[in-house]
């Protein structure tokens, strides 16, 4: 339990970090005519986080297991956050690479961590607290980053943001996991062409695409509506919702069944998009966000705890560098949304995805089902 709640400690800082500085770039250089440089930007993290998620098992191993991949991976998301109060556009867009390289081994060796010291019956709760941290951490972050932005320049608040992302580094040098995962994989990336796996695809993909919306699309509609001073209050509200969503969807995943609630989310998805695209009022465009962030935010401890207890143990980590796979295709095929489509158009795609998804959920609870059912 000290290396789990070790790791959300972490996550607290790092995404104090991350998530403020996200949230905050997009729309400073939205404001200076740099918006496509901006998007750039992430799809270049986002792009780095899939293809590392390919190989993620097998390079882990090389870097010495999962502590050192750990630490690796978190120091990347403070040293991108200092890039940023460089403004120089070739560092800018390089560290969006090493970030999204980073990110999966951050990601996915903590996945592993938590799922080591987990088992079926706690794993959605130990998931959830990660959850919960990285939330709380975005929610710490926007009130900070609103009053830096307000008071000092955007350099300074990014270079304040980066000092809590090493304080997150530093905390994982304490970390001492069961197993180090320092055994030689094979290279599997075609395990992203795995049938269970492929069947979450629209699932993933689609909560995913919702998910980049919300620091996309989202943040441009209320930004047109209300003006940049609305934004700490939106992405409170939507923390909030986060972290509800995440404790309470890893408390039910060890519970009840996980198909279940991830069909009931993916509803509450749909109905989140039809209310931020059918109007221009603030109060349904909130309640939508709060909707779509709850929901989103529940994918992940119950998705990971629910291939926890359907696949055998030497998958696990494929599956967990697949999951992020099929993430990032979904957060990158948003910010190519927001390049050619209006704020709310570009949320057909993932509404369709969802649609799919509730067949694809399914049909995953029926191929794990038939293969205990042979074991």
């Amino acid at each position: 339990m000290r290396n789990i709640l070790s790791i959300s400690l972490s996550f607290f800082f790092i995404f104090l970090c991350f998530l403020t500085a996200q949230q905050y770039f997009l729309i400073l250089f939205e404001a200076d005519g740099k918006e496509n440089l901006a998007l750039i930007s992430l799809v270049l993290i986002y792009g780095g986080f899939l293809a590392a998620g390919t190989v993620a098992p097998s390079l882990i191993a090389r870097l010495g297991g999962l502590k050192s991949s750990l630490i690796i991976g978190a120091s990347t998301y403070a040293l991108f956050t200092a890039v940023l109060t460089l403004e120089n556009t070739l560092l800018l867009l390089a560290s969006s690479i090493v970030v999204g390289v980073g990110a999966c081994l951050l990601w996915v060796a903590s996945g592993q961590i938590i799922a080591d010291e987990s088992s079926d019956k706690t794993a959605g709760r130990n998931f959830a607290y990660q959850s919960v941290a990285t939330s709380a951490g975005g929610i710490a972050g926007i009130i900070l980053g609103g009053y830096l932005v307000a008071v000092e320049s955007a350099s300074f608040m990014y270079l304040i943001l980066a000092a809590f992302g090493l304080v997150g580094t530093l905390i994982l040098f304490f970390l001492k996991p069961i197993r180090e995962e320092t055994k030689s994989r094979p290279f599997r990336p075609m395990f992203i062409l795995d049938i269970r796996m492929l069947s979450l695809f629209p699932f993933l993909f689609g909560t995913y695409y919702l998910l980049g919306q919300l620091f996309t699309a989202t943040s441009l509609i209320v930004v047109g509506l209300l003006g940049l001073s609305s934004v700490p209050a939106l992405v409170i509200a939507l923390r909030i919702s986060n972290v509800i969503g995440a404790f309470g969807s890893g408390i039910f995943a060890d519970r009840f069944n996980k198909a279940g609630i991830l069909v009931f989310v993916t509803i509450l998805s749909l109905a989140g998009i039809v209310l931020l695209v059918s109007t221009a009022t603030m109060a349904p465009i909130l309640i939508g966000t709060i909707l779509i962030g709850f929901s989103g935010v529940t994918s992940y401890p119950v998705t990971l705890a629910w291939l926890k207890e359907s696949l055998p143990e030497e998958e696990y980590i494929y599956s967990l560098g697949v999951f992020h796979v099929y993430a990032n295709i979904g957060v990158i095929a948003a910010l190519a949304a927001n390049m050619w489509l209006s704020p709310r158009a570009s949320f057909i795609p993932g509404l369709a995805a969802l649609i799919i998804g509730l067949g694809g959920i399914v049909l995953f609870e029926k191929l794990a089902s038939t293969r205990s059912s042979m074991h």
